[in-house]
């Protein structure tokens, strides 16, 4: 009987302790943990989350969508221009240009005048300014110093060609007829050695089948192409090479180039009726007029646009098209790399 009491007593005192125990743990523990305990396995740890406030549609496509009041406002597009007669004439000259490119593009442009060719060519390269219109051997030396430029447009020819020739000029009572027939002779060319226009025309008489270092007696670099023509004209070379727009004999005289300004000069100072007998005998593969080109940072949709604005020009806006194109009215259009090929593959070479 006294082991029996002992038994119950000691039975009682555990589930009073454990009745305690769970008081305690009912009235410190944190609520949070207490409630998750029924739930969570007793090996794996517990994670408290902290509340988010719950938000509405509109406030969580604020967050997402940005705000296109705060955004940049949009770049000015710099436009570099060789200005043979001062900066102040350039920037009232071609206002009318830089209008027109601002309504089209819907962006800022500006105006920046270079003395020289050279001058907008480093500058262009170095990205001081985006678009730039040149010559045709400027844009070859900008293209081989980097590799960054890009020709969009160039003007249209009235002749119908895709450019202008170097073509080789004789006397037509001197015999000669082809290339072959100038072995041994003298050429006079209408550039000197250290510019792009020589070596490309010795390039392409190379790849025509003569080699001018070779094949020919000498040489005569003048600095333009009137002293190249006065040369053949009095018999102190057999031959000349100049510009033309034509590659046809039959036209040589009379459409636009080294020639027929030549002849002009020459009736004026002369004051004599008739013409040297000049005729052609060999072209170069046509060159492009100068072009209108862009640095290859310019987005390919910016591109495509000033493309489309330029080649529209013309019809859409003449005041802008005469404020910037002084020689060609026949319009703009659009170029490659490849046009430029004959120049290309000499400034890219030295």
């Amino acid at each position: 009987m006294r082991l029996f009491c002992q038994f119950r007593s000691v039975q009682t005192l555990r589930a009073l302790l454990t009745i305690l125990l769970i008081t305690i743990g009912t009235v410190f523990l944190p609520s949070q943990v207490y409630s998750q305990q029924g739930a969570t396995s007793q090996n794996e740890p517990e994670t408290l989350l902290p509340a988010v406030p719950a938000q509405s549609p509109q406030q969580v496509q604020s967050k997402a969508l940005p705000d296109l009041s705060e955004q940049q406002p949009a770049t000015i597009l710099r436009i570099g221009l060789v200005a043979t007669r001062g900066a102040a004439y350039l920037q009232a000259r071609i206002e009318p240009f830089r209008k027109y490119l601002v309504e089209g593009l819907a962006r800022p442009v500006e105006i920046i005048a270079f003395p020289t060719a050279k001058a907008l060519v480093l500058a262009h390269i170095s990205k001081q300014v985006d678009y730039a219109y040149y010559p045709a051997s400027a844009f070859a030396q900008a293209y081989a110093s980097c590799g960054c430029v890009q020709p969009l447009v160039a003007p249209v020819l009235q002749s119908g060609h895709e450019g202008v020739f170097m073509v080789l000029v004789v006397k037509e009572s001197s015999g000669i007829r082809s290339l072959g027939d100038l072995t041994d002779k003298t050429l006079a060319l209408s550039s000197t050695k250290a510019a792009i226009p020589y070596h490309m025309a010795m390039n392409e008489l190379r790849l025509s089948g003569l080699d001018p270092t070779t094949d020919l007696q000498a040489i005569v670099a003048e600095e333009t192409p009137d002293l190249a023509l006065d040369h053949l004209f009095n018999d102190r070379v057999q031959a000349a090479l100049v510009w033309s727009s034509t590659p046809y004999s039959h036209t040589l005289l009379t459409a636009k180039g080294a020639v027929s300004s030549y002849l002009e000069r020459f009736k004026q100072k002369r004051k004599i009726i008739g013409s040297p007998d000049f005729t052609l005998i060999w072209k170069s593969r046509p060159v492009p007029a100068g072009p209108h080109s862009v640095h290859k940072d310019i987005s390919k949709q910016d591109r495509a646009l000033l493309t489309r604005l330029l080649k529209a020009m013309q019809k859409d806006a003449p005041d802008a098209y005469d404020a910037i194109e002084r020689h060609y009215d026949a319009g703009y259009r659009s170029v490659s790399l490849r046009d430029y090929a004959p120049l290309l593959d000499i400034a890219t070479s030295q």
